[in-house]
């Protein structure tokens, strides 16, 4: 290693240098021949002498980059061939057969291409072409002939004429036939079509009246279409074009106004299309009808009668459609119409004291009537009290109340519990679906709920005695204001007109003991 290698390398360990080719000393990097340094002064790249214009190929030749040098790359002109690397010799198209020529000529090689030579020569008129057929030579074009100058050279296979003078459109041949003269055609023929004619050297040109614009073209008077020359500012709606003017015309519901331009609203409602009320509205109308009154789709101007009784829900039971309006009426009997004039009230027979039950029996009221029934205390038992009360239905109800009688020393009488017996009469709907059980009484006590921690104080308890085959019925122990009270609820659906009889009993208990008990008997009408 020479010490400037050493040096070199030296430098390069201590800076972490590293020269991609060459190391110069001191930490300097250069290239070989053929490349050059990086801006980054460590990295050697390919010089491309192709693009820098370093090589030194001749102009036959293509000069092709290579890494860090070049070649170059020789190509012949048509009609040559490369023999080696830098040599180009003509090919004889002739020697080959590779040329055009036809039957009646022979191929002359030349350098980089040939020619053919007819074996015989062309006659007069005719001139060899480049494949050595004859060819008609156009004495008209290149002015080899000797027409004279009010003549035109037309020309013919092998030849030419000489025709009279041709005069362009507009001119016409003079009478001694050697010169053109101006075609007056505002003379010669209506070519204006009712505009002014002005001749013109040559030609012509039409002063067209208002409405009209002249074409240069077609040398004619064309109507100008104001609607599309003047979008928007001749007429207020619509424009129509005319034969040298236009006209204005009006949406419906509009009318033309004095200045044939502007449109202005029509009332249509003076002529009456309504068959009720009409109302103008900006370029139409409108049509309104009475109450009970709609207007017709077909028309939109005839109100025909709503048939209000086809709406549902409109009367709780008959509807009677009438021009304009309904009327409902109400089951005959029973019922009377409600100050709404839609609903049927329910005759509460037994308050109005207009039933037919008699003195002994209980009355009790349905929807459109009443029943009668006669209950009776049992032995041992007196009528208290009859009174009224209002079911969770809604329905009132007369209460039979019948309180423990013993006769003197009847011990079985007076050791009996029930001490009150209550006949009753509630009215229920007919239930297809039950959610949830449903209250339909409640049977208040006395009693205040028992503390958990006192198990001696008085408690009730409610039992059904006796209910229908399905048991759609139960009590439910529950409390209101601090006292035990029995909820009797329907818990399965009751398909009717049916008729039931629930008796609950009502147990009060101290100590394990019942020390007395109360029976409500209801009659339930489905």
């Amino acid at each position: 290693m020479t010490p400037d290698h050493l040096t070199c390398f030296l430098l390069l360990s201590v800076s972490d240098a590293n020269c991609s080719q060459l190391c110069v000393g001191a930490g300097e990097c250069t290239c070989h021949e053929g490349f050059k340094l990086k801006r980054d002064g460590v990295t050697c790249e390919d010089v491309n002498e192709c693009q820098t214009g370093s090589h030194n190929c001749s102009s036959e030749s293509v000069c092709v980059n290579t890494e860090g040098s070049f070649h170059c790359w020789f190509s012949c002109h048509p009609g040559f061939t490369l023999t080696d690397e830098i040599t180009c010799k003509d090919i004889d198209e002739c020697e080959f057969g590779i040329h055009n020529c036809e039957q009646n000529s022979v191929c002359i090689n030349t350098a980089g291409s040939f020619h053919c030579q007819p074996k015989n020569s062309c006659g007069e008129g005719y001139t060899l072409d480049a494949t050595g057929r004859c060819i008609d030579i156009d004495e008209c074009v290149l002015g080899t002939h000797n027409c004279g100058a009010n003549f035109v050279c037309i020309n013919t296979p092998g030849s030419f004429h000489c025709n009279t003078v041709s005069c362009p459109r507009g001119y016409h041949l003079s009478a001694d036939g050697t010169r053109c003269e101006d075609v007056d055609e505002c003379q010669t023929s209506e070519m204006c079509g009712g505009h002014v004619c002005i001749n013109l050297e040559g030609s012509f040109r039409c002063e067209c009246r208002t409405g009209f614009m002249f074409n240069t073209i077609s040398k004619l008077c064309e109507d100008i279409n104001e609607c599309t020359h003047y979008p928007g500012r001749l007429c207020a709606h619509k424009c129509e074009n005319t034969e040298g003017s236009f006209r204005c015309s009006c949406s419906t519901g509009f009318t033309l106004t004095r200045d044939g331009r502007d449109c202005e609203d029509v009332d249509e409602c003076e002529n009456k299309p309504c068959s009720q009320e009409c109302t103008n509205v900006y370029g139409s109308y409108q049509c309104y009808c009475h109450r009970g009154y709609q207007l017709s789709d077909n028309d939109g101007i005839t109100c025909e009668d709503i048939n209000e009784c086809a709406l549902p829900g409109v009367c709780s039971h008959n509807c009677i459609n009438t021009p304009g309006g309904f009327n409902c009426t109400c089951p005959p009997g029973g019922y009377t119409l409600s100050p709404d004039g839609r609903t049927c009230q329910d005759v509460d027979e037994c308050a109005a004291e207009t039933h037919t039950c008699s003195a002994s029996e209980i009355c009790f009221n349905l929807q459109g009537g009443h029943r009668c029934f006669n209950f009776e205390c049992p032995t041992n038992f007196r009528q208290a009290t009859m009174q009224k009360y209002e079911t969770s239905t809604g329905n009132a109800s007369a209460v039979l109340r019948c309180v423990k009688s013993c006769r003197l020393l009847d011990l079985e009488c007076s050791h009996n519990p029930t001490h009150i017996i209550t006949f009753t009469v509630i009215s229920l709907p007919t239930s297809q679906h039950l959610k949830e059980p449903e209250v339909i009484a409640l049977l208040r006590t006395a009693t205040a709920v028992k503390p958990a921690n006192l198990p001696d104080q008085p408690d009730v308890i409610f039992e059904i005695l006796d209910s229908d085959e399905q048991n759609s019925f139960d009590v439910i122990k529950d409390s209101q204001d601090g006292l035990i009270v029995g909820l009797i609820c329907q818990v399965k659906p009751i398909l009717g007109p049916k008729e039931l009889m629930l008796s609950v009993v009502i147990k009060y208990v101290q100590l394990g003991d019942v020390y007395q008990q109360n029976i409500m008997n209801i009659h339930i009408l489905v």
